[in-house]
């Protein structure tokens, strides 16, 4: 057996004796740590599950062109002419003022249980256009619509963009808002477990100075410090995996029907692999960055006397 391997098995030996000597101290950590990337985590299902939300009413947006009660035949066939020439149309669907209206009473009556009866029709003929599913949709329906305004026989067209905007605007928000809390809750757990760390290496001061003074090197003392902070990384987020998936299994068998209101189809979404494995990574390497402060400030200390 080489001095590698040798050197690895009595640092592994060591972080597991400093693990027993500290479990409460050790488990402590390892909760704060699964419920601080647990919290991370739901933020990141939350996230996800809205930006899917966005996409499938991004491909259920259509785009409504209204005309002008005095559109002429050869306005209304140049219009015909633009919509057929653009290959990213999906389907035209030409819906009269009656059929408008027809469908706007009955709606009326269904939701409120109105009955309207104005004696004249006040909608205008209309187009309601669907587009294919592409990377710039949205930005091709706003394009489009910018161009059919300036048709002479156009009245207005709609098609949500307030409300996309807006709501584009808040995924912005939230992607900050998920860096943010995670560059906060890095950090706490930096602090935590380097504390921890510093308590384990306290109540083993005497052997860590004995081990020293008969030649054993800085690099050798820190090793099972730094594992012991790895392993609260890896333990606390396999913990905090499992109540993300607990959560998960909760929120979507209560709430599918709700989802299957908003989103016909869309099915609630976990966290992708990646993102899992950043997760772990993130744990990890926390758990490493904090032991190392805690050592290499412990030798500090000692390099000084």
């Amino acid at each position: 057996m080489n001095s590698a391997t040798q050197t690895l098995l009595t640092s592994l030996r060591t972080t597991v004796s400093n693990i027993r000597a500290n479990k409460q101290t050790f488990l402590i950590s390892v909760m704060t740590i699964a419920i601080s990337v647990g919290i991370l985590g739901l933020f990141l299902i939350i996230f996800f599950n809205l930006n899917a939300l966005l996409t499938s009413w991004n491909q259920q947006v259509q785009l409504v062109v209204y005309l002008k009660n005095d559109i002429s035949p050869s306005e209304k066939s140049d219009l015909k002419d633009i919509f057929k020439s653009n290959s990213k149309i999906q389907s035209m669907e030409e819906v009269s003022k009656e059929k408008a209206w027809e469908e706007f009473k009955l709606t009326q009556k269904n939701s409120v249980g109105l009955e309207l009866d104005l004696g004249f029709n006040p909608l205008p003929d209309s187009y309601k256009i669907r587009f294919k599913a592409s990377e710039n949709r949205s930005r091709h329906i706003s394009e489009f619509a910018g161009q059919l305004q300036k048709n002479r026989g156009v009245e207005s067209v709609e098609y949500g963009e307030k409300w996309i905007d807006r709501f584009e605007k808040f995924m912005i928000f939230c992607q900050l808002f998920l860096l943010g809390v995670g560059v906060l809750l890095s950090l706490g757990l930096i602090l935590i477990i380097s504390n921890t760390i510093r308590l384990s290496i306290y109540s083993r001061q005497d052997e860590i100075e004995l081990m020293l003074l008969i030649g054993a090197t800085p690099s050798f003392v820190k090793i099972p410090f730094i594992f012991e902070g790895i392993l609260q990384g890896l333990a606390g987020s396999f913990v905090s995996l499992g109540f993300m998936g607990a959560v998960y299994s909760y929120l979507k068998t209560e709430f599918r029907p709700s989802i299957d209101s908003l989103a016909r189809g869309m099915e609630l979404q976990f966290i992708s692999q990646p993102f899992l494995l950043m997760l772990v990574g993130l744990s990890i390497l926390i758990g490493f960055v904090a032991s190392y402060i805690s050592t290499y400030q412990y030798m500090q200390v000692l390099n000084k006397r």
